[in-house]
C-alpha cells in the first residue's frame, strides 16, 4: 500500500473570521495524499480545492485543524521553517503565473536554484534543457513581460520543474494552455509519477480530471470533500 504523504484532519479556512464578510472557503476536510500517486481536486470555482491545495503545499495556514506533509505537523509551524520545506519539497505551478516580468525567462526558471549552492554551468544546462522541452528556448533572454500568456504559462511551469521536486503542486496548469501543450504537460507529469513523484492537481478541466494519469479524483463542493474516486 503506498505510503500517506501528506494528510489533513478537519482542515478549515475562514477568511475575515468575526467580521460582516466572513468567508468559509474550506469546511472541516480531511484527506490523504499517497506517495507517488496522482491526486486531482476537483470542483466549481468557489468549491475550495485553491484554499486546500495552498495549505497542503505550506502556502497558508489552516484557521483549524490538522496538516502533516512528510510526517511533520506543518500547521503551526514558524514561517522560516515553513520556507524550507517549500523550497526543497515543492514545486509549484501556479495559476496566475507568479513570474517577475521585468526580468528574462531564464533567471525567472532559475529562481529555485538561487538560495542553493548549484553552480553556475550546471543552472544554466538545465534551464536550457528545461525551456528547450517547452519550446521556448529561443526566447531565454527576453523579458518575461514580453511574451504570451501561454508562453509566461510555460515559463511558469519549467519553473516549477526545474529543481527536480518530490512533490509537485499545480493550481489550473491547463488554463491558460492549448490542447498540444496540455497534452505535453500530461505526459511531463505522467514521467514524473512514473518515477515516483507525488502530484496534486486542483482544477476543473475535464482533460486533466478524466486523464488516464490520474489516480485519485478527490470531488469538492462549498468548502467540503463530497466524494473520493479511486482508479
Amino acid at each position: 500500500m503506498e505510503e500517506s504523504l501528506i494528510w489533513t484532519e478537519g482542515a478549515t479556512k475562514i477568511y475575515n473570521p468575526r467580521l460582516p464578510d466572513e468567508m468559509v472557503a474550506l469546511d472541516k476536510a480531511s484527506i490523504t495524499i499517497r506517495q507517488g500517486q496522482v491526486t486531482v481536486l476537483k470542483g466549481p470555482s468557489g468549491s475550495g480545492k485553491t484554499s486546500l491545495l495552498s495549505i497542503i503545499g505550506c502556502m497558508s495556514r489552516p484557521t483549524a485543524g490538522r496538516v502533516v506533509v512528510k510526517g511533520k505537523d506543518v500547521a503551526k509551524l514558524p514561517e522560516r521553517f515553513l520556507t524550507g520545506i517549500r523550497r526543497n519539497t515543492f514545486g509549484f505551478i501556479f495559476q496566475q503565473f507568479n513570474l517577475i516580468r521585468e526580468v528574462s525567462v531564464q533567471e525567472n526558471v532559475a529562481l529555485p536554484f538561487y538560495p542553493m549552492k548549484t553552480g553556475f554551468t550546471e543552472i544554466r544546462e538545465r534551464v536550457d534543457r528545461m525551456l528547450d522541452q517547452f519550446g521556448i528556448l529561443a526566447k531565454k533572454n527576453l523579458k518575461v513581460k514580453k511574451l504570451s500568456g501561454g508562453e509566461q504559462q510555460r515559463v511558469a511551469i519549467a519553473r516549477a520543474l526545474i529543481n527536480d521536486p518530490e512533490i509537485i503542486i499545480a493550481d489550473e496548469p491547463t488554463a491558460h494552455l492549448d490542447q498540444a501543450l496540455a497534452e505535453d504537460l500530461v505526459k511531463i507529469l505522467d514521467g514524473f509519477r512514473r518515477e515516483g513523484r507525488t502530484i496534486v492537481i486542483a482544477t476543473h478541466d475535464p482533460f486533466i480530471f478524466e486523464s488516464n494519469f490520474v489516480d485519485r479524483t478527490i470531488s469538492m463542493r462549498n468548502g467540503q470533500i463530497e466524494r473520493v474516486s479511486e482508479r
